[in-house]
């Protein structure tokens, strides 16, 4: 049995787990119960979880111990306890989608990505609460600073469960701004890699077109882990054709050649962010100094924000079809309001929507000539008060529909003690480079605002 006077369990990281494990420090059995002890009671406060089951926890690290003792390859997770949400397929776990009319909804596969994880000796932690088909009504989760404030959503359990110390990793999908607000309202590093790197097979369908996988950790060693890990093409997704793995950790942990440069985007949504955020932002804006330009992005960018919109109304209400039709009276009122207006988008807006992607991307091409990095809110303040909602996606919605990675930082607080994040852009497909620069963003950050 790990002693709890050793460590601090909630602090670990997942490279620290996997070294305690592949070294015989720890057992994977043991940090699984260690982390069991710490999650259940923090649970009955936070409600990040739609299933959380120690036998099921305890079986995958008793397997793994197993296969140590016989000399076998751990993996590069070997012993991480790593939560998945609810919209992610186990064949251990149910998948429930986060409404009543799945529940006890149990699928015969594992997900592309859980199955990726468990390849490497990730431990499946649980399935995290989210709204009812990532849009309806709201989970229960509350913010780890402040319970009466939403963590946000879709993916609300996994940012919470990970700021809360419960896992160190966490597994969501984004669509609009479900892993980057979550992200910044909990105060932990959100990460949506460019679309089409991981797999989406095995996930609930919400649009097709934009859905996405993303990570949340506490640093960003352990993000750019589980991300490695789950690159890889899959012939169930046609959009991860003839993706090869990449080096994400070694380029992350890497000095930049040159000192980074951003460029400060203010989207036409800047005067909708709580007042105190936006004095925050134009703080840090005059504290980088001239050689970060300030941009304020054209109300043209509006466009994106309104063909996403049609894009997730259209597809929605599509993927949602048979299961209306089936099922429809146990559906909660948003989910089904949302599926009527998507039934309602004709067919020359939505087709007009999803040709504009290319175009409206390649636009931003051009920053990266000469940024490594645009720094733009993740949210439009911290999380609000109030479990009614999970805030507003705005801020991240044009970076959803093009695709292009993005990440968010807990670098801000309001004077209420809430997170507040950092969102950095970069360009498609430079994933490594944007890790690498937000890397060095978080190490400098003290300096480059004069904070000790």
């Amino acid at each position: 049995m790990m002693s709890k006077d050793t460590v601090a369990i909630h602090e670990l990281t997942a490279v620290a787990i996997r070294e305690m494990v592949a070294s015989g420090q720890h057992t994977a059995e043991e940090l699984a119960q260690a982390f069991l002890d710490y999650a259940e009671p923090l649970e009955e406060k936070l409600h990040a979880f739609a299933y959380l089951n120690r036998e099921a926890v305890m079986v995958q690290a008793q397997i793994l111990d197993r296969g140590r003792a016989i000399g076998g390859d751990l993996g590069k997770l070997a012993g991480v306890p790593i939560a998945l949400k609810d919209a992610i397929d186990t064949f251990d776990m149910p998948t429930e989608f986060g409404s009543a009319s799945l529940a006890g909804r149990q699928p015969r596969w594992d997900a592309k990505v859980a199955k990726l994880l468990r390849n490497q000796g990730a431990i499946i932690f649980g399935k995290t609460a989210m709204p009812a088909f990532c849009l309806g009504q709201p989970a229960q989760t509350r913010n780890p600073h402040n319970l009466e404030h939403t963590p946000g959503g879709s993916s609300s359990g996994s940012a919470a469960a990970v700021a809360a110390g419960m896992v160190p990793v966490a597994i969501g999908t984004q669509t609009a701004g479900s892993v980057i607000r979550p992200a910044s309202f909990c105060g932990v590093i959100g990460f949506k890699p460019t679309r089409g790197l991981i797999s989406r097979s095995g996930l609930q369908p919400l649009c097709d077109t934009i859905d996405q996988v993303g990570v949340f950790g506490r640093n960003i060693e352990d993000v750019a882990l589980v991300a490695q890990t789950l690159i890889a093409a899959d012939d169930d997704d046609a959009t991860t054709k003839g993706v090869l793995p990449r080096v994400l950790v070694d380029t992350a942990l890497s000095e930049p050649p040159f000192k980074p440069k951003f460029v400060f985007v203010k989207t036409p949504q800047w005067e909708q962010m709580d007042p105190e955020a936006r004095e925050a932002f134009d703080a840090l804006a005059e504290a980088m100094g001239e050689e970060t330009p300030t941009i304020e992005l054209p109300t043209v960018a509006n466009t994106g924000i309104d063909n996403l919109k049609i894009l997730m109304d259209a597809e929605f209400a599509v993927a949602m079809d048979e299961h209306m039709r089936h099922s429809g009276e146990q559906v909660d009122e948003r989910t089904k309001s949302i599926v009527e207006r998507g039934r309602q988008v004709n067919a020359f807006d939505y087709l007009k929507a999803k040709r504009a992607i290319e175009p409206v991307t390649a636009g931003f091409d051009e920053f990266f000539e000469r940024f490594d990095a645009i720094i733009t809110p993740a949210s439009l303040g911290p999380a609000p008060k109030g479990l009614d909602s999970t805030g507003d996606s705005v801020m991240n919605a044009l970076w959803s529909y093009t695709g292009m990675p993005a990440i968010t930082l807990p670098l801000l607080q309001s004077e209420a003690g809430l997170p507040i994040g950092i969102q950095l852009v970069g360009a498609r497909h430079d994933d490594a480079r944007l890790l690498r620069t937000a890397n060095w963003l978080i190490n400098n950050f003290d300096a480059i605002t004069g904070e000790s």
